[in-house]
């Protein structure tokens, strides 16, 4: 049999979690999975397909899409397409005279008939942008998803990453206190709401204060001021990469965290579970 402890960072485009297992039979656990979710995505985010020369594919977030296709900004300049700018808009183009129609044609050698009609210099400028130029991918400020859509994708993504047949023993799940913090504490109860519905026996609310005494017992009472915040996240690092460095249970995650670009998201989950596992002695 197996024990499970899920320690969760909450976030919206960027919640962390960690879970770590044991055997009932081995006296440690490892970590089984580390990562982050994006709960303002129905799907993943899109990736460059660029395949560099040694027929590896980039594989970092794209900019641009083209023919079904997708670019970073670095490999989009390698495409024979147009990058977006002000003046290939739709939304700019319809809006102007058919003389700064003209120079945009000219600008760009869009054939047009002399004399031309304004409709139809309309009609062959948005013609080019939709055949020669890449559209821009959207990206979604976490502030305007609505909680509809984040309670979908937790449920959705939540299903994927941790199978019900994986029974999970605690969750533990970051308290959101702040004053600002009252849409990430209805996140808070949503995600907790889901573990109560797929029958997790245990679930606890953790305060954030404790991340940095997962090996320290000692109380730390300072005011998390925008100074602090900061310099908590960079000792939050520092202890995680110590703790994975010396501690021959984590060994094989160091390479994973140090290439991870949300290493201070990653940190607080793995320190959080650390401190609940030391302090319960499991």
């Amino acid at each position: 049999m197996y024990m499970r402890i899920l320690s969760i960072d909450v976030g919206i485009k960027n919640l962390a979690f960690c879970l770590f297992e044991k055997n009932t039979e081995d006296s440690h656990f490892s970590i089984q999975k580390w990562d982050i979710i994006n709960l303002s995505q129905e799907d993943e985010i899109a990736k460059c397909h660029f395949v560099e020369k040694n027929n590896n594919i980039c594989n970092k977030p794209a900019k641009y899409a083209a023919n079904d296709k997708c670019f970073c900004l670095k490999h989009s300049k390698k495409q024979d397409f147009q990058l977006p700018n002000r003046e290939l808009k739709a939304s700019f183009i319809n809006k102007q005279k058919i003389q700064i129609l003209i120079d945009i044609a000219d600008k760009y050698g869009i054939h047009y008939e002399k004399p031309c009609k304004k409709n139809d210099l309309l009609f062959k400028i948005n013609e080019y942008i939709s055949k020669k130029c890449f559209k821009e991918i959207e990206t979604t400020n976490a502030s305007q998803i609505d909680l509809i859509t984040i309670g979908k994708n937790i449920k959705n993504k939540f299903n994927n990453v941790f199978p019900l047949e994986e029974k999970i023993d605690y969750v533990l799940i970051e308290n959101q206190i702040s004053p600002i913090a009252n849409r990430m504490k209805t996140i808070q109860g949503m995600i907790a709401q889901y573990f109560i519905m797929n029958n997790t026996q245990h679930i606890e609310f953790i305060s954030s204060i404790n991340k940095l005494k997962c090996q320290d017992n000692k109380q730390d009472n300072k005011p998390q001021n925008s100074n602090d915040y900061k310099s908590r996240k960079k000792q939050g690092i520092q202890k995680c990469l110590e703790i994975l460095t010396s501690d021959f249970r984590f060994n094989n995650q160091i390479e994973y965290f140090n290439i991870h670009k949300k290493k201070d998201d990653l940190s607080d989950s793995f320190l959080q579970g650390m401190w609940f596992i030391n302090k319960q002695n499991l």
